[in-house]
């Protein structure tokens, strides 16, 4: 099982379907700035079930959450853009949410820089952004792997 991890795509739709072709994930994990582009590739990809939460830039999404729990490859996952929490500045404030809903796997965007750590049990993902051709692969439950489309 594959998963593509990505987030603030930012219109840039021809990166997210390169990703998609080259990749060819089972499971689409978005977590915001432009949402709807998100949405236009689960339409694309109609087979691929897609998660997807709203960040701060999608101002014209109403039925989208901010937060999302849901469970991937056995592992339980809070996916959120981060804007909410505070994670340009700290990760403290997320790291508190996360130990609250007691979940293994963390992921979050908004700061357009990636980031892979395990901090107290919990792995926090933040794959960059996609507009600059950065996203995250995660492997049958086991292995992150940071990439950049070439």
């Amino acid at each position: 099982m594959k998963a593509l991890i990505c987030s603030d795509s930012h219109q840039r739709l021809d990166y997210f379907q390169q990703v998609m072709e080259l990749e060819e994930p089972e499971v689409v994990i978005f977590a915001g700035d432009h949402s709807t582009d998100a949405f236009d590739m689960s339409l694309v990809f109609r087979e691929i079930p897609f998660a997807i939460v709203k960040g701060n830039t999608d101002y014209d999404d109403f039925d989208t959450r901010e937060t999302k729990i849901f469970d991937l490859f056995g592992k339980k996952v809070l996916l959120t853009h981060g804007h909410l929490f505070n994670v340009k500045t700290t990760l403290k404030e997320l790291e508190k949410k996360a130990r609250y809903e007691n979940v293994d796997i963390c992921i979050f965007g908004h700061t357009h820089k990636e980031f892979l750590e395990e901090k107290n049990g919990i792995i926090f993902v933040n794959p960059g952004a996609l507009q600059d051709k950065k996203y995250v692969m995660y492997y049958g439950g086991k292995r992150f792997e940071q990439k950049i489309l070439k």
